[in-house]
């Protein structure tokens, strides 16, 4: 990792953990960034912590209000009006596949603030939720990781699922998954704000899978990109020749 982000203007915070082994390597793992979008992963999981709870109905529908509106990305931009009534299962569709803030200011007022942040307590992740500022480590998102990951999240099998399914399938995919074979499975959730950049994942390969969690801070959008995706790839190829005889 330190000979591919050698020369990069900035800071580049890395964790990564085998999920076979648990074994965990890191470049600044305590470095603390702007979540940005990447709280949204553990947002989502708070809500479906709450359904497999019966506390809330995933069918069940939150009606818009102007307050909820933020620009950026997402989609609900351009269409909703106040009043419109969303369901919290396409919420939470929205919220990652297309990383919908709107979607997530919803899900947020919802459920609370104070609900996000006790779940991820319970995860084990600190600094935890701060909705103003949200700063978070490398090395605490990867606990998020591998808590979905392993079942460890509280989530039921179906909820789990879900989720990493909507993750493999947001639209942002020019970080993590970039340099990776097809045959690797990637589920991740990227961050932007001002001059950072990050991406948050779980990589399922044939032979070795991984959480892996990359913050930027300092450099262009494009820089960081790069870095990222050529952080992953490294890591993948390393992860790859532990499987290999000899």
């Amino acid at each position: 990792m330190e000979r591919v982000v050698s020369g990069l203007p900035g800071t580049i915070g890395v964790y990564v953990t085998d999920l076979a082994t648990g074994r965990s390597a890191g470049l600044h793992p305590m470095a603390e960034f702007y979540a940005a979008s990447t709280i949204k992963v553990p947002i989502a999981m708070a809500v479906l912590w709450l359904a497999d709870r019966r506390r809330i109905s995933l069918d069940q529908t939150i009606a818009y209000q102007p307050e909820d509106y933020q620009a950026g990305t997402g989609i609900l931009q351009a269409t909703i009006q106040p009043g419109d009534e969303v369901s919290v299962r396409r919420l939470l569709e929205l919220t990652i596949t297309v990383s919908d803030n709107i979607a997530r200011n919803m899900l947020e007022r919802f459920i609370g603030s104070g609900t996000i942040r006790n779940y991820m307590l319970s995860l084990g992740v600190a600094p935890a939720y701060d909705p103003l500022e949200t700063p978070v480590t490398p090395y605490g998102m990867n606990q998020v990781l591998i808590a979905l990951d392993s079942g460890r999240s509280g989530l039921s099998p179906a909820s789990t699922r879900m989720l990493l399914r909507w993750m493999e399938e947001a639209v942002f995919r020019r970080r993590i998954p970039r340099y990776l074979p097809e045959s690797a499975v990637v589920a991740t959730k990227i961050g932007s704000r001002d001059d950072e950049f990050h991406d948050v994942g779980l990589v399922y390969a044939p032979d070795r899978s991984f959480a892996i969690s990359v913050f930027t801070k300092g450099m262009t959008e494009a820089q960081a990109e790069e870095a990222i995706a050529r952080i992953a790839e490294a890591v993948y190829w390393y992860m790859d020749s532990l499987t290999r005889p000899g």
